[in-house]
């Protein structure tokens, strides 16, 4: 069958340790050729663009982030910011080993998609097949919603801190499984809504270890991580991180940063510990390889769950949800995408297959947005982010509905918009900042482009578009 959001091919370079530590930082990586002088140039200028994008601000002894641009399964450019261990001052590189959190979840579905595709598993069997401890619903739970989030199964890291446990860093996966099965209903009919678990997502990996007859970390490396040749990739089972190139989480803390590597030891939900070589190599077998994303597991990772009427699930932000992946559109172009969040990581990875590029950021810092600095890093790296409204131009426009003027200046990737009007005797000073649904916003208040420079689209809640007119001067009141 063919893939929901088919990939390009194109030429590629197989990532691993040794091409990591090859990979110039401001040169695009080229198959058989050498950049010119000025393409060298503007490199250079867009990596010190990007570098500046992921410090925000921190001086060089800090925590910071990993950014890497791939084309058509080929690396672009990996870029550094920051350092992965501050007391030994060790930096970052394409080679750190991050706590993954969520961007395990794309990894974990794949796992349980090899078994899929194998006959071993489907996406209509009942959990209860393979996890008998779980008690009959109303409804029975299938493998689909667990991968798809619709199953009700509450989530386990909420579990364990209700249950009274601060630091779910201290849980061991029997403690997590053990709150899942002792839960006598579901949240909600399963199959009759969407709701993100954690909890979905570790009986997924249980169900993988019990359908191979393996743990759930040896059977990922086997089926997913050596064959895509991920140099260091790999999932926690109940023990320590192994020493290494390990990024150590950060949050700022009394004019410095704090340690703070409280993530879950097991896997499933979360548990991935990979490098930017990892995600270089990954995206080598996504547009090319096809070693492990093959036309039969793209179609299960990339095909929207549905509820129970037959309707396709809404994530809540304009996206569906497949195996490990948020997918829809953006702008009018595809979309795939996830995020990963524990206290101390904030991770971002976005692959846009009508454009035939990908993007992924890794961060060992708590007080990142990751999305919002991904997004800010493309825009350094001149690429528009999906679904980001053009910047329009700079001057006055007007609205004679409202009898106002609104004066636009250019902000960093905003807006700085200066409102009068003859209602108030004293300016009105709002910031706009670009979001993936085209337009400006600021609280409840949005501008967009209509199409016309000379025009745009102003919005607030319910109240419907006014047009604002671009003009040479202050309109009389």
């Amino acid at each position: 069958m063919t893939p929901l959001f088919p990939d390009r091919s194109g030429p590629f370079l197989t990532a691993r340790t040794a091409f990591a530590r090859r990979v110039l930082i401001g040169m695009a990586v080229l198959a058989g050729g050498h950049a010119a002088p000025g393409a060298v140039a503007a490199q250079d200028g867009r990596v010190a663009a990007i570098r500046s994008v992921l410090a925000g601000g921190a001086a060089e002894e800090a925590p910071g982030c990993v950014m890497g641009q791939f084309a058509e399964g080929r690396t672009v450019r990996i870029v550094s910011q920051g350092e992965a261990d501050l007391a030994a001052h060790r930096p970052l590189d394409a080679d750190t080993l991050f706590y993954g959190a969520s961007l395990s979840k794309q990894f974990t579905a794949l796992a349980a998609a090899t078994l899929i595709v194998q006959g071993k598993l489907a996406l209509e069997d009942d959990v209860r097949r393979y996890l008998p401890e779980l008690p009959a619903y109303s409804r029975p739970v299938t493998v689909a919603m667990l991968m798809h989030h619709t199953s009700g199964i509450r989530d386990s890291l909420s579990l364990l801190r209700m249950a009274g446990l601060a630091d779910v860093g201290q849980a061991s996966k029997a403690q997590a499984l053990g709150l899942l099965f002792r839960q006598r209903d579901t949240a909600f009919e399963p199959g009759s809504a969407y709701s993100y678990s954690n909890g979905g997502y570790l009986l997924l990996a249980e169900i993988v270890a019990r359908v191979s007859g393996r743990p759930f970390a040896d059977y990922a490396r086997d089926a997913v991580f050596a064959p895509a040749g991920m140099p260091n990739a790999y999932f926690l089972d109940d023990g320590t991180p192994r020493k290494g190139a390990l990024a150590h989480g950060y949050l700022p803390e009394a004019g410095g940063y704090a340690v703070r590597d409280t993530f879950p030891r097991f896997s499933g939900s979360g548990g991935l510990m990979l490098s930017m070589a990892d995600m270089a190599a990954w995206e080598a077998d996504v547009a090319r390889n096809h070693r492990v994303w093959t036309p039969q597991v793209a179609q299960i990772l990339l095909t929207p769950g549905r509820f129970n009427d037959g309707t396709v699930i809404d994530d809540g932000k304009g996206l569906s949800y497949g195996g490990g992946l948020h997918i829809g559109r953006k702008g009018g172009e595809r979309v795939i995408r996830h995020g990963g969040s524990a206290e101390a990581f904030k991770h971002a990875y976005l692959r846009l297959p009508d454009r035939g590029l990908s993007f992924a950021l890794l961060c060992n810092r708590g007080d990142r947005k990751a999305s919002a600095t991904l997004a800010a890093a493309m825009r350094a790296a001149g690429v528009r982010p999906p679904g980001q409204p053009v910047r329009p131009q700079a001057g006055l426009y007007h609205s004679d509905e409202l009898n106002a003027d609104y004066a636009l200046v250019r902000e960093g990737d905003g807006l700085a918009v200066t409102i009068t009007s003859p209602l108030t005797d004293r300016p009105r000073r709002l910031h706009f900042t670009a979001r993936d649904d085209g337009r400006f916003h600021a609280g409840p208040m949005s501008l967009a482009p209509s199409g016309d420079p000379e025009r745009l689209v102003l919005r607030r809640g319910r109240s419907g578009e006014l047009v604002l007119i671009r003009t040479a001067e202050r309109k009389p009141r």
